[in-house]
């Protein structure tokens, strides 16, 4: 067998193996996306920056629920009610993406900061592979206002594991 030869034969046993480990790597992938599918997880990130509305005192003639006006928040300056509040809603969005969002999906969710984010950061851990929590240059310095941002959901993480404190 001449040089040619030998150095063919290399290239072409390395590019087989490397199309097995590409071809095993996207049936995994393939039958991951699948579950996930089936499971009603097709969501590829889920952001959340709500804040919790102040009830309506004004303006019960407009029809719209959803009247941006009567929906927006500020905070009520009481850091206390204005944690609590924003936990809750962090609970309610990662509650929702367990539901659908799709394995190796990201999560990000505006909070403040208080007592309960240490539990938070906890679920959002057990979720996900990588957890950053972040304050925004543009927020004031006295600002509670932080974000979590959750990369790479685990496809096999139980609900109960994420959610049992609360």
């Amino acid at each position: 067998m001449d040089e040619d030869s030998k150095e063919w034969s290399l290239i072409q046993s390395d590019t087989e193996h490397e199309a097995e480990g590409s071809a095993a790597q996207s049936k995994s992938a393939s039958t991951k996306k699948k579950s996930d599918n089936g499971d009603g997880r097709m969501v590829d990130i889920v952001l959340s920056d709500m804040s919790e509305p102040w009830e309506q005192t004004t303006g019960f003639w407009i029809k719209s629920l959803s009247n941006p006006y009567h929906r927006m928040m500020n905070t009520s300056g009481m850091s206390f009610r204005d944690h609590a509040g924003s936990m809750d809603l962090c609970n309610a969005a990662l509650n929702f993406s367990y539901d659908t969002l799709r394995t190796g999906g990201h999560f990000v969710c505006k909070f403040y900061q208080g007592a309960e984010e240490k539990a938070l950061e906890m679920r959002l851990k057990a979720l996900f592979a990588k957890v950053h929590r972040e304050k925004p240059e543009s927020s004031r310095s006295e600002s509670k206002e932080a974000y979590f941002v959750a990369l790479r959901r685990k496809g096999d993480t139980q609900k109960e594991d994420v959610f049992k404190d609360t």
